[in-house]
C-alpha cells in the first residue's frame, strides 16, 4: 500500500497529542515496510518550522534522522503538483465554507498524482476531499474528530 501521511500525523505523534498511539502505529507500519509512504516537499517546511521557532536544533535533528529511518519518497513541488493544487484551491471548500489552504491542496496534489491508495491525516480540512481516499490512523476522519478532536472541529462536523 502506498500512503501519503500529512504532516499533522508526525506532529501529533512528535507532541503526544490526544490519539499519538495510532499515529505512532501507523508511523510504525511505513518504519516496518507494511506501507510505503510520499510526503511533498512542502511538509517538510511545515516540520522544521515547529523546531526552528522554537529554537530546538536537537529535535530537528532528531526528527531529521526519524524521517531518514521511514525512508520516504520525497515529492518536489513541480508544475504538474502548482496546476492541479490551484484547481483544488479553486474547487474544493472547508468545512469552513473557506478555500482549501495552499499546502494542504499542495499536499493533496501531490497524493493523487502519486496515486496514493489513502491520504492519512487529522486535519479536518480534508474532511470534503473526494479526489483520494482520506482517512485518520486507525479510524475515519470523522470518527477521529469524535474521538480526539477539538470543541470547534467538533462543531463543524456537526457533532455536538
Amino acid at each position: 500500500m502506498l500512503a501519503l501521511v500529512d504532516t499533522n500525523i508526525f506532529l501529533c505523534l512528535a507532541l503526544q497529542d490526544p490519539g499519538w498511539e495510532y499515529c505512532g502505529r501507523l508511523i510504525d507500519d511505513i518504519y516496518f515496510g507494511k506501507i510505503k509512504c510520499v510526503i511533498s516537499s512542502i511538509q517538510l517546511s511545515e516540520l522544521y518550522t515547529l523546531f526552528l521557532r522554537a529554537g530546538d536544533k536537537e529535535g530537528l535533528r532528531k526528527l531529521e534522522n526519524e524521517l531518514k529511518k521511514l525512508k520516504l519518497k520525497i515529492r518536489i513541488v513541480d508544475k504538474k503538483i502548482a496546476i492541479l493544487s490551484s484547481k483544488y484551491r479553486s474547487t474544493i471548500k472547508t468545512q469552513e465554507n473557506r478555500w482549501l489552504p495552499l499546502a494542504d491542496a499542495i499536499i493533496l496534489a501531490t497524493a493523487k498524482l502519486e496515486h496514493v491508495d489513502v491520504l492519512y491525516t487529522i486535519d479536518v480540512d480534508f474532511y470534503n476531499v473526494k479526489e483520494v481516499k482520506v482517512s485518520a490512523p486507525g479510524m475515519s476522519l470523522k470518527e477521529w474528530i469524535k474521538r480526539f478532536g477539538t470543541v470547534k472541529q467538533k462543531r463543524l462536523l456537526g457533532l455536538i
